[in-house]
């Protein structure tokens, strides 16, 4: 497993590559958090590369976070679980889109917007993705940013979404966790938002295994990390 450096992770947010137009709405006290994700091989156009993200007015949330779907009957395709909010990269020009989950059941979504920041990706040479987004972005059920106390999040890749006609049997994912376990599939982190940090696969005492978990490099989380800044 490559360990981002401690200088890297500290630039987080001036290694962004690309910049997406600020929100008028969003100000710059918020807290923001930056996602980031690092494939074996490179990010394919064809391939499908998901952030789902939960948050919580609660520290410690006790049901489940985002998990990747593995089989039918499932509503959207590619996450279960308890989500809000997930970051989709597709390989054109804005690359980079917010959704919002409109029903608990996860059926339908809307796209609310871009990230403030993000790394700029050009398919078949890049290996990692990432984004910023300011809290006042993904407020769920709070009224106000400074009441969300964690958020939950996944990073899943797949080759395509399981929907209705699509077949089980060639589909490959990653997600965190050892995804040749079926008990390891379902391992969401919960990041606290009070304080400064970053958490990273060591952090999470390597819950993305050191080795290959997936057949496919393109699809094979080899890093990960989510920085909260305090502003």
């Amino acid at each position: 497993m490559r360990k981002l450096s401690l200088v890297l992770l500290a630039a987080a947010a001036s290694l962004m590559g690309g910049c997406a137009k600020f929100p008028a709405n969003i100000t710059t006290d918020a807290t923001r958090v930056i996602f980031r994700m690092t494939v074996r091989g490179t990010i394919r156009q064809d391939y499908v590369y998901i952030i789902p993200i939960r948050v919580s007015t609660l520290l410690s949330p006790t049901d489940q976070g985002p998990i990747p779907v593995v089989a039918f009957p499932n509503a959207n395709g590619f996450v279960d679980g308890h989500v809000d909010y997930f970051v989709v990269w597709t390989p054109d020009t804005q690359q980079y889109t917010l959704y919002k989950f409109d029903d608990t059941s996860l059926t339908l979504y809307t796209a609310i917007g871009v990230p403030i920041n993000t790394v700029d990706v050009t398919p078949g040479s890049s290996t990692t993705i990432g984004f910023e987004l300011s809290l006042q972005q993904i407020l769920g059920s709070a009224t106000s940013w400074d009441q969300l106390q964690s958020i939950q999040a996944n990073f899943l890749t797949m080759n395509y979404r399981l929907t209705a006609g699509a077949s089980a049997s060639g589909r490959i994912i990653d997600c965190l966790g050892n995804t040749n376990l079926q008990s390891d599939l379902n391992e969401p982190v919960t990041i606290p938002l009070a304080t400064s940090g970053t958490y990273d696969n060591a952090r999470f005492n390597e819950i993305e295994p050191a080795t290959s978990d997936c057949p496919d490099p393109d699809l094979d989380i080899s890093d990960w990390s989510i920085e909260v800044q305090r502003q």
